[in-house]
């Protein structure tokens, strides 16, 4: 991509094939046919692209990426308001018409060719960087339609592939999902972007007290719909209020099926990732229609469901582990009494689990979490009834010889084969360096290998056969287990989720991101570099953590010392704080 007076003499030389056709127009102005497509009004070319930019509606105030040159009518346009220009032209006669024509003496930046050659030029990827709103002339795209998809994604990822987004994650009050997240959460920090968590959790004892005191369940339901509606009001302000470029919400988050629709308004891409199994839990099918993308953790059937009920794209991420928190631990001599165990268990009592694990009451079996309500189990079961936190379960696995992992199901009395939904313990056990052994869910042949790393049983007999065999073999126990937690560390942490999400999201709607723009992050270490490191800001910047986002809230949170203490550039900004806090206090008092 170079100024369109630098192409002239290269472009002169380029023949014009005779399906390409100047038309004289009714008005006088010329309109272009590239074989039996009409590129520009017959009647009024002129005022057939004003109307196209007004529909537009781009931000002139913005870089402008147009695919497709035309005879440059709506180029014209776009200049004549004031817009900065850039333009793609895949056809070289085209590109030659307009610029020997109505673009000959106008200031625009022009790229000419295929997608894959204007995407390696230098000044392609310089334009690009600067995230210029893009737009496809409609003409271009039915002409050609596979170059303009391929350079769609190209202007996509050389714009925003290693810019630092501003992402919203937003969580539940409780359930299976709160935990994880916190770990989405933590996977996109570590990729660099500015997240806001949405943290409903500090709701969760305000709601159980308004609807589980209550003796009516009428009055119970009808508190909690208007407790889950000041919620999604609250978690909707507060999103809007961060600005976010994408925002991710967790199943069971407290927000109704408006709440995507509203952040759709405001150019935000959304997301759900329905960390459940559809098949137990149906309300994916009222909310799947309103959100950009469904995450979900059951491909195959359920895909097809998605489709069924309008969801405009679905995409399978699995679920999986945060090394951070899920790691390997040496217990104390008390803990090792308190865990130390042959076989353990983490998790909720299901029916399947009940049954199949009252044929391994004579090892040395431990159970944590709640539903085990078996009369046979009970004596196995430490802490019933409390949920155990992502610590504990670390310290569950390293005390355990065997971890034992049972996909839940509801209506059998054992190993479910229709399992499809493979849970977050595969991944967290193996993280936290415990060997186990778990059942066959659909799809876990893809994620390990059976028989180096998980190995994998399919009934009460197979799995006892396989606990005596591994119980006295502690080296090969520990030689599986070290290859599991490779594997995830490699290839399954949240870390790899979240890129997989960002991914699907940008690749599917990276051009809505463009058209509304993102704000530039910096963090404080790169802004230490910007103004100098020797200078007393550059400093000062440089002495703050080094992944700090270089904003005013993030300052302030620094800002923890005696005004005495204080270095010039803490004053200052302490005073630029004063400054904010003074005129949101003056605006408060005229709202009022």
């Amino acid at each position: 991509m170079k100024p369109l007076h630098d192409w002239l003499d290269e472009l002169a030389s380029v023949p014009v094939p005779k399906n390409v056709v100047i038309m004289p127009g009714r008005s006088g102005d010329a309109t272009l046919k590239v074989g039996n497509v009409l590129l520009h009004s017959r009647y009024n070319p002129r005022e057939e692209a004003a109307q196209r930019v007004d529909k537009a509606g781009l931000d002139l105030k913005r870089p402008i990426l147009v695919i497709g040159a035309g005879l440059g009518y709506h180029i014209v346009e776009l200049l004549e308001r004031g817009a900065e220009v850039g333009v793609i032209e895949f056809e070289p006669a085209v590109a030659r018409l307009a610029a020997e024509g109505l673009l000959r003496d106008r200031n625009v930046l022009l790229a000419v060719g295929e997608p894959g050659a204007i995407a390696a030029s230098p000044g392609f990827n310089a334009f690009a960087a600067r995230v210029p709103q893009l737009w496809t002339y409609p003409i271009t795209a039915q002409l050609y339609p596979g170059q303009t998809a391929a350079m769609t994604q190209h202007v996509i990822e050389a714009a925003l592939g290693a810019k630092r987004l501003r992402i919203a994650v937003v969580g539940p009050m409780y359930g299976g999902s709160l935990p994880i997240t916190e770990y989405l959460e933590r996977g996109f920090r570590a990729l660099g972007h500015n997240v806001l968590r949405v943290d409903n959790a500090q709701a969760w004892p305000m709601y159980r007290e308004a609807t589980e005191g209550i003796r009516s369940k009428q009055n119970a339901r009808r508190l909690g719909d208007m407790f889950a509606h000041y919620l999604c009001e609250w978690t909707y302000a507060r999103v809007s209020e961060f600005g976010p470029d994408l925002c991710i919400v967790m199943a069971q988050a407290p927000v109704d099926k408006t709440f995507p629709v509203r952040l759709a308004r405001d150019g935000i891409v959304t997301g759900f990732w329905y960390v459940e199994n559809w098949r137990h839990l149906p309300y994916w099918r009222d909310i799947a229609p309103y959100y950009d993308v469904f995450f979900h953790i059951q491909p195959g059937e359920f895909e097809d469901q998605l489709a069924q009920a309008g969801c405009p794209c679905s995409a399978f991420v699995q679920t999986g582990c945060d090394p951070d928190i899920h790691r390997p631990v040496e217990l104390t001599e008390a803990e090792r009494v308190e865990y130390g165990c042959d076989l353990s268990f983490a998790g909720a009592g299901y029916r399947n689990r009940l049954e199949m694990f009252k044929g391994l009451t004579d090892y040395r079996f431990k159970i944590w979490g709640v539903g085990w309500s078996s009369r046979e189990l009970a004596p196995f079961v430490l802490d019933p009834e409390t949920r155990f936190t992502p610590e504990r379960f670390a310290k569950i696995v390293a005390g355990s010889k065997i971890n034992l992992n049972l996909h839940s199901s509801a209506v059998h009395d054992g190993v479910d084969p229709d399992c499809d939904a493979i849970n977050p313990r595969v991944f967290e056990i193996a993280a936290c360096g415990g060997f186990q052994l778990c059942d066959p869910c659909k799809g876990l042949n893809a994620l390990f290998d059976f028989d180096s790393e998980l190995p994998v049983y399919r009934n009460l007999a197979e799995l006892r056969a396989k606990i005596d065999y591994f119980l006295v073999r502690p080296e090969e126990r520990a030689a599986f287990a070290e290859r599991a937690r490779q594997r995830v560390l490699a290839n399954h942490t949240y870390k790899h989720r979240a890129q997989q999400m960002l991914d699907i999201m940008i690749e599917k709607y990276g051009a809505r991101i463009l058209r509304k723009g993102i704000r530039e992050q910096k963090t404080v270490i790169e802004m230490a570099e910007s103004v100098g490191r020797d200078t007393d800001l550059g400093r000062y910047l440089a002495s703050l953590p080094s992944e700090t986002i270089f904003t005013q809230d993030n300052i302030n949170e620094q800002l923890k010392k005696p005004v005495q203490d204080l270095t010039y550039p803490e004053k200052v900004f302490t005073y630029l704080r004063e400054v904010r806090d003074f005129a949101e206090t003056l605006i408060a008092l005229k709202e009022k």
